[in-house]
């Protein structure tokens, strides 16, 4: 290994680690947009991924895909144990599957899934609740952490902290729903909503909500995006700054088993 004297102080650098620092903006071009989508059955959650960049693969571990079977630019494979998506995760990572952009359809039901299994293992239902959040914790960080755009689905719930009620994702165990939210840039609620239209009609509009409010738990850490955007993940992508997305398998990470 080649050893480079950065200064006169003595300081040393390996000449890899050099090679790595770029500008934020790079970086960030890099790794894609990262993206939390939420909310009630039936507000059309999972048709979010035809809308998003270039070829998608849509990972699903719900029944549910009638509303893109239509869609020309978009894959799908159904999971059925942990064990499979770490295996996609692997071909995704080393490049064997190339897509633009990831669906995680959805993470809710893929955390159910894993209790399921951990609960066969463990007759103490706490360990079992103990053991589901490590594993959920590994399969969104492996995930959210590939170089392409990735979008996680989540059911949604409706909260009582302390008398105050808030619409946030819904995932198995009190500390995963409240941590999830810390894992993405991107935390969008998808709302119905009433309204009218040109004629005056009452129809119902398709929003996604960028920013807490409304008792909807939501953030936009970019600052880039309207309070409420149109649910096109191709121009809410386009619009947070990212163009394609670079494919880079050199660097191959490796995470524990689920």
């Amino acid at each position: 290994m080649q050893i480079n004297y950065l200064s006169t102080g003595g300081t040393i650098m390996n000449n890899d680690l050099t090679s790595r620092i770029v500008t934020p903006e790079k970086l960030v071009q890099n790794q894609g947009a990262k993206v939390l989508v939420y909310g009630m059955a039936g507000a059309g959650k999972t048709s979010l991924a035809k809308t998003a960049p270039g070829k998608v693969l849509v990972i699903s571990a719900e029944a549910g895909l009638l509303s893109i079977k239509d869609a020309t630019n978009v894959d799908a494979i159904e999971v059925k144990e942990a064990s499979e998506l770490m295996q996609l995760y692997d071909l995704l990572n080393t490049g064997q599957l190339q897509y633009d952009t990831v669906c995680l359809d959805s993470i809710s039901e893929i955390s159910e899934l894993l209790l399921q299994q951990e609960k066969a293992r463990h007759k103490d239902p706490r360990k079992a609740y103990g053991e589901v959040q490590e594993s959920v914790t590994n399969v969104m960080r492996a995930f959210r952490d590939l170089q392409m755009h990735v979008m996680f689905i989540c059911k949604e719930e409706k909260v009582n902290s302390d008398g105050i009620f808030m619409h946030e994702p819904k995932m198995v165990g009190t500390k995963l729903g409240q941590s999830i939210t810390y894992f993405f840039d991107e935390v969008l609620a998808l709302r119905v909503i009433d309204d009218t239209d040109a004629e005056g009609n009452a129809v119902q509009a398709r929003w996604l909500q960028t920013r807490v409010g409304q008792g909807y738990v939501a953030k936009d850490r970019s600052g880039k995006l309207e309070a409420f955007e149109v649910p096109d993940l191709t121009a809410l992508i386009e619009k947070l700054g990212f163009t394609a997305v670079a494919k880079n398998t050199d660097n191959v990470k490796e995470i524990g088993n689920v």
